[in-house]
C-alpha cells in the first residue's frame, strides 16, 4: 500500500513520526528535535487526523503500512 495522493505529511511530522515509530516518548521525542512537547503534541494530532489514526499505535501501523516511513 502507498501513499494516498491527498495525503500531505510534512517532513516535521514524518520526522516525529520514525521517532515514535522507534520507542520514543513525545517527551524524548521533544528533547531530541529541540522542540517543545506541545508542538510534538501537536504534530502528532494533526498527522493522526491525516492518517485517521484513533491512537499513537495505530498512527505508526498505519504510516508504516502505506510507506510513509519504513
Amino acid at each position: 500500500m502507498s501513499v494516498a495522493p491527498d495525503i500531505h505529511i510534512t517532513p516535521r511530522e514524518k520526522e516525529i513520526l520514525l521517532w515514535l515509530a522507534e520507542g520514543k516518548t513525545k517527551f524524548e521525542t521533544a528533547i531530541i528535535l529541540g522542540i517543545t512537547e506541545d508542538t510534538v503534541n501537536t504534530h502528532t494530532t494533526n498527522v493522526r487526523a491525516k492518517l485517521d489514526a484513533v491512537n499513537s499505535i495505530q498512527l505508526i501501523a498505519k504510516a508504516l503500512r502505506t510507506g510513509i516511513i519504513t
